[in-house]
This record gives C-alpha cells, sequence and structure tokens, in this order.
C-alpha cells in the first residue's frame, strides 16, 4: 500500500504536462489505491453520493485541484464585463412578465416583445397538454402542485413579510478566518451543497437590481394582481460581505431533459431558496451579527455574478454558472456585516472547453444558445464577454415544456464518482478538452434522451 502522506503531486500540473498518458496512469493508479482516493476525495463523515447514485457534493475543491485567480479589474471571474453603469429594474425580468401577462391577461406588444412570446408559449403547452395522454398529463398536475407549494413559500416569504430575528445584544467574538469556516460548516449541516463568499464591491454594482419586486419572485398566476409599485435597493449596499450558497438539483428527475419532472425538480428547488437563506440570517443575527437573507422570493441582486466571485464556478456558453460538479445548481445567498474571508474566483478551464463543446448549444430546442466559436459582447444592462443567450426564447420553451437540456446535458454535469473526477482533469487542458467531449457523446449520446417519468417520477 502507498503511504498516503506521500502522494502530494499537484494532478492540475499532473495532467497538463504530461497529457492524456498521465490519465490512464492516474486511473490505474487510482484503481489500485482506493483508500487514498477515498482519503484524498472525501473528507471524513461526508458521502461522495447518496445511495440511488445522485451526487452528493458537500466537499471543497482540493487543494491545488483548481486554479485560483486574483481579481482583475473589468472582470468577474474569468468573464470580462463592460458595465454601462446602469442597473436593472427587477420588474422586467422574464418571471416577473409571466405573473403579470398571465394575472392581468395583457399579452400587448411588438412582435419578439415579453406579451407576444409569453402568449405563444401560452399556446403551446396547451396545444402539448391536448396532445399527449391522460397519464402524462397527470404528471404534469402532479407537478403544478409543486409549483402551488412552491409559490405559498414565494409569496409568504415576500418582502416585509418575513420577521427578521432580532440582532443579539451579545455578540459571539471571532476571527474572520474562525467565522468563515463555522459559517460554512454551518451552511452545508443545513443543507447547503456548495458555500463561497465574496465581498460586495463598486464592480459588483451594475448586478444589484435599482428596482426590486415587492410581490416576490412567485412564477404563477396571481388572483387580483395589482401592479407591482417596486422598491428601491441602494447603493451603496449596506452590507460587505456575500455569502452564496449551492443546492445541486436532483439529477434524475433534472435528467428528463424536458417535462414534468424537470418542473418538479426545478419547483423544489426553487423552495430550498427560499427556506435555507433565512436560516442562515437568523444565526447570524443570533451570534450579535446583522444579515439579510437573499431568497428568490426576495432577490436583490442578478445572482451568477456573486457566485463567480465567491469561487464557486465560471460563467459558460449557456450563460449560466458551471461549476467543476456541473451546472445544475441553484443559487441563494445571504448578505451580512460579520467579519469574513473572501474566497477567489476559479479557473478551471471552462471558458476554453465551451468553445469546442457546443453540447448545450446544439441541444437546446429553442436555439436560445450561441454556436460561435468564440465569445462576443452581450449586449444588455451589463454587457460582458460570453456567448449569446436569448433569454425569452429560452424561457418561453421552459413555460410551453419545462427543459432544463442545457443544465444535464452539460459534460461537467455529472455524478461525483472517480471516473468522472479524472474526467474533470482532463477537462481542464484545453489540448483534451475535444477528446473529453468525444468520450461523453460516447457513453452518453451527443443528443441523449431524458429519464422518463414512470421511471423516475416519485408520484409514479
Amino acid at each position: 500500500m502507498v503511504d498516503p502522506q506521500k502522494w502530494d503531486l499537484n494532478r492540475r500540473d499532473f495532467i497538463k504536462k504530461t497529457g492524456l498518458a498521465s490519465v490512464a496512469a492516474t486511473a490505474v493508479v487510482a484503481v489500485n489505491t482506493t483508500g487514498i482516493i477515498a482519503d484524498e476525495f472525501v473528507k471524513p463523515g461526508i458521502k461522495a453520493m447518496d445511495p440511488l447514485g445522485n451526487a452528493s457534493i458537500k466537499r471543497e475543491l482540493p487543494e491545488n485541484f483548481y486554479k485560483k485567480i486574483e481579481h482583475r479589474p473589468g472582470y468577474i471571474g474569468t468573464t470580462q464585463i463592460v458595465s454601462s453603469g446602469e442597473r436593472m429594474d427587477a420588474r422586467e425580468h422574464g418571471f416577473a412578465q409571466i405573473v403579470r401577462r398571465s394575472s392581468t391577461g395583457d399579452w400587448s406588444g411588438e412582435p419578439g416583445d415579453w406579451g407576444p412570446v409569453l402568449l405563444a408559449a401560452v399556446k403551446e403547452k396547451n396545444k402539448h397538454l391536448a396532445e399527449i395522454s391522460d397519464i402524462e398529463r397527470l404528471d404534469y398536475t402532479w407537478s403544478s402542485t409543486l409549483q402551488v407549494a412552491m409559490d405559498r413559500w414565494h409569496i409568504n416569504l415576500a418582502p416585509g413579510k418575513f420577521e427578521p430575528a432580532p440582532i443579539s445584544a451579545t455578540k459571539v467574538e471571532m476571527s474572520p478566518a474562525e467565522a468563515t469556516a463555522k459559517i460554512k460548516k454551518m451552511a452545508r449541516w443545513l443543507g447547503a451543497e456548495q458555500v463561497g463568499i465574496c465581498e460586495v464591491t463598486e464592480d459588483m454594482k451594475p448586478f444589484f437590481y435599482s428596482i426590486g419586486r415587492k410581490h416576490g419572485n412567485y412564477s404563477g398566476p396571481v388572483a387580483n394582481y395589482e401592479e407591482d409599485e417596486g422598491r428601491e435597493i441602494p447603493w451603496p449596499y449596506p452590507y460587505k460581505y456575500c455569502i452564496v450558497l449551492a443546492d445541486k438539483c436532483d439529477t434524475d428527475t433534472l435528467s428528463a431533459l424536458e417535462g414534468p419532472l424537470v418542473e418538479a425538480s426545478a419547483r423544489v428547488s426553487c423552495s430550498i431558496c427560499d427556506f435555507l437563506p433565512h436560516y442562515l440570517e437568523s444565526i447570524i443575527r443570533a451570534l450579535g451579527y446583522d444579515a439579510k437573507a437573499n431568497p428568490f422570493s426576495d432577490t436583490d441582486i442578478i445572482e451568477a455574478p456573486f457566485a463567480v466571485k465567491a469561487g464557486l464556478g465560471e460563467l459558460g456558453r449557456s450563460g449560466l454558472l458551471v461549476s467543476p460538479w456541473g451546472a445544475q445548481l441553484r443559487l441563494l445567498e445571504v448578505f451580512t456585516n460579520m467579519p469574513l474571508v473572501p474566497d477567489m474566483p476559479i479557473d478551471f478551464g471552462l471558458q476554453e472547453f465551451c468553445k469546442v463543446c457546443k453540447k448545450c448549444a446544439e441541444n437546446c430546442p429553442s436555439q436560445a444558445i450561441s454556436m460561435d466559436d468564440e465569445p462576443s459582447e452581450v449586449i444588455t444592462t451589463v454587457k460582458s464577454i460570453r456567448w449569446l443567450q436569448d433569454e425569452k426564447k429560452c424561457l418561453a420553451r421552459r413555460l410551453a415544456y419545462g427543459c432544463a437540456k442545457c443544465q444535464s446535458v452539460c459534460p461537467w454535469s455529472k455524478p461525483d464518482t472517480l471516473m468522472h473526477e479524472i474526467g474533470r482533469m482532463i477537462g481542464q487542458n484545453p489540448a483534451l478538452a475535444s477528446f473529453l467531449v468525444k468520450v461523453d457523446d460516447f457513453f452518453y449520446n451527443r443528443f441523449p434522451e431524458g429519464h422518463s417519468a414512470a421511471d423516475y417520477a416519485p408520484w409514479r
């Protein structure tokens, strides 16, 4: 048996310098040193996978495994930002438009505006429901019950409806490093899969909404709808740190790609996005420090840039945060003034990998994701140098069918097993990215079939 104390290779450099032969050697060594891999990759008391094979990623990135990068002016992680200085009104977001349009019946607008786009999606959904079998329609009925449950959280935790815990007059004194370690461990114990911290600095201003939604970020129709008057989100922001939590959606249900299983997975995760931030907020306030939850129902921000800055992943071709564990993550945040130690952004080769992969774009049924080889400047309220995603096409497809193809087909979205760990090492090397895509296509197909509701739906 090899002494684990001598297993101190820097695997990132190992793969980059020695190429594919090293990967093969690594696989052989790994098979013969199972105990070492277990010690190295999984912390004591934490399972890498649950009994059903769904990934449980409650572990830190192995030291020296992925490259940590310094903050650079004009960049959030590996993505270049070109800011106009303007901030977005959250009431113009697609989900806000769904609520307003479906509640009021206002589908007005020029072709390509939200009104006509969402009306077409509603008609497409009704057509689809009329063409499928009774049992398939029943699957959508079960999925819709989860939307009702999710919206109960969203509505009842809307701005001004949650009573924050008082800030304790007795402050628990800790160093920033100690506080960071304890808060991260508590967040994981409460159910967060990954945790990172970033500082709220001037470069994050464009990612704060100027006006937030007062009704809350629910997604379904609302009886007696009243126009959302909005709420001003101040700048400078009154909190110094953002704790970013990530919850991994259920692998099997999201791997249905489209349909009621996908809707169910997303709605359960969205509910968690309301619950967990409030829980952590209350804990921090009970320790004597100010904190404010940023749940999905009461969000102040465009989330992905905060996750990138907190070191949870990079922005991929799909426009989503892609972590080393995949694109199937839901993000949730807590702001606080508790002194903490910010994390550094990471670079695991995703930008170069996305240039050659294009699997999310090719599988996108609405053709909402760019097929360009190189990223280009995206013209939005906040411009960034990444691949173009048409959010109207994307959200219309999600509304009509329920869709998560881009998340599930991503080669990084795999269970946390030894062989997939080796694949993650290969993917960091630009010269081997094309090879890894071919391997992924071989085992999982270039255009995979989704999991069946008959096999994976809990209500079946």
